[in-house]
């Protein structure tokens, strides 16, 4: 081979540790921190180090195939790789140690399994280079030996740079998988999540440590590789290669799926409790507002008579006067909403009297809200509905008045009953932006914690779907509609719809 092959070859080697040094510090800059510099450059710096001690590894350790220690001194080099490779992340990076171990044994069984895939394209190599051999002997390519030697090392060139170009596009295929699959990079990894991630990184780790052992057997003097001494292996090896990579890729899909599922799970419990809680004040509520109601009614006759006998029998107008002041006090008392139902007139009045201190020129319409005497929703489900819909209107109109310093703000409330479905729509004014998260059928919170905020949709759906109804929502130029559909017929409203749990 000429001087140019062996400069070639030297070069894509040292490119191709290069960029597997880049893809360590991409891969871990995903998951940690580094401990002194959050620089941009400084996040190269644990490459270069690494990609310095492997050059270095590589200069002591030298392996010949033909060598009797040639599997011990092939492990040692491994393990020496991939032991500084933790050493030094252990001393750059800042973070839980099993997750240091965990990405570690990610990149040492993603780098072992695209090594060994590179290699099996030397089944195709060598049969091209049989083919040509063959072509040359039959004298097919009418070439001389100085041509057909330089036809063999561009061969050989290629055969290298094929080799780098797919180590390189599995690692960073995988690479980039693993980036955007492990979204709860942050969170602690607890002993039976650190273990079910383990499990697949360290058996396919381990595979790739026995093909190495077997890789090359002689035979008569003659180095060969298991693919020429058992031909099967030529589809089964990089076979099992592909499933033990899919098989660590999938684990940490499926351990986000479960994060996503536990979360979800608790969720559902904080919005059960929620939805309890609202209804034990509904009927708080409801129990409170029918006292006053009745005691109100009870004074006021009673001031009126207690009015009369005193004026019949003293003449005296001071204490009646101030007697029919007291009557004006108790005329306060009135809800001003007339619906239908106790609750709902209760929580219309302390969301009314709420949202006037804050916006006192709002226009707030509430005279088409009625509710039938036939109407079969429970007092508590409504009012769940209204109360997360009005407070999601008053954010929303607190906001555009923030933003605008209009006071054109309104909120319209109505009702509509036909047979057996009612309709409740609840329009407000907002400043024309909506955010919708990704997978969300539902407009996110504007509030910072979205995790103590930003669900009342979400509990006003869950209140529907008792009644086999639905939500829907409708923004058009500076006006929010929406909408819920309930069934008013007679069912059973603790059967679990489609959609709703019921534990």
């Amino acid at each position: 081979m000429s001087d140019r092959y062996y400069l070639i070859v030297e070069t894509a080697d040292f490119s191709m540790n290069l960029i597997w040094a880049l893809l360590f510090c991409l891969l871990y800059r995903h998951f940690f921190r580094l401990k002194r510099s959050d620089s941009r450059w400084a996040y190269f710096l644990p490459g270069v180090f690494w990609f310095g001690c492997k050059k270095l590894i590589d200069s002591l350790i030298i392996i010949t195939f033909m060598e009797p220690a040639y599997t011990v001194k092939g492990l040692l080099k491994l393990f020496l790789t991939y032991g500084s490779l933790l050493f030094i992340s252990f001393l750059a990076y800042q973070g839980n140690r099993k997750q240091l171990i965990l990405i570690t044994m990610m990149f040492a069984a993603v780098s072992e399994i695209s090594r060994f895939l590179s290699f099996s394209l030397s089944i195709f190599w060598n049969r091209i280079y049989d083919l040509y051999t063959d072509w040359f002997e039959r004298n097919y390519l009418q070439i001389d030996i100085e041509k057909y030697l330089s036809l063999m090392e561009k061969l050989s060139i290629l055969q290298q740079i094929s080799y780098t170009a797919l180590f390189i596009v599995v690692m960073y295929g995988a690479f980039r998988y693993l980036r955007k699959s492990f979204k709860s990079r942050e969170l602690p990894l607890h002993r039976t999540e650190f273990l079910f991630l383990m499990f697949p990184c360290t058996s396919s780790f381990l595979l790739c440590i026995l093909l190495r052992i077997i890789m090359f057997t002689t035979e008569d003097a003659m180095l060969k590789s298991f693919y020429e001494s058992f031909p099967l292996l030529i589809a089964i090896v990089p076979l099992l290669l592909v499933l033990c990579l899919f098989s660590m890729l999938y684990s940490v899909k499926l351990y986000q799926e479960m994060l996503t599922l536990n979360e979800e799970r608790n969720r559902r419990a904080v919005l059960e409790k929620q939805i309890v809680s609202m209804e034990e004040h509904a009927r708080e509520l409801e129990r409170i507002y029918s006292g006053v109601r009745s005691m109100k009614h009870d004074m006021k006759n009673q001031l009126a008579v207690l009015a009369n006998l005193i004026e019949q029998q003293s003449g005296n107008r001071d204490l009646p006067d101030y007697l029919e002041q007291l009557n004006r006090t108790l005329g306060k008392l009135d809800i001003p909403f007339q619906t239908g139902s106790t609750v709902v007139d209760s929580l219309l009045s302390m969301k009314y009297h709420e949202i006037c201190e804050k916006l006192p020129h709002i226009n707030f319409e509430a005279e088409n809200l009625i509710f039938p005497k036939s109407c079969n929703i429970q007092p508590t489900d409504l009012c769940i509905i209204l109360g997360n819909a009005l407070d999601n209107a008053i954010e929303a109109c607190e906001k555009l008045a923030a933003d605008s310093r209009r006071s054109e703000c309104f909120i319209r409330l109505s009702s509509l009953c036909r047979k057996e479905t009612l309709l409740l729509t609840v329009e407000n004014s907002f400043n024309g932006e909506l955010k919708i998260g990704q997978g969300s059928v539902f407009p996110s919170t504007t509030k910072p914690d979205s995790n103590a905020h930003g669900i009342g949709m979400h509990n006003i759906r869950a209140a529907a779907q008792r009644y086999q109804g639905g939500v829907s929502w409708e923004a058009k130029e500076h006006q929010f509609t929406l909408t819920v559909m309930l069934a008013n017929g007679d069912f059973d409203i603790n059967a679990s719809p489609a959609g709703h749990p019921s534990d």
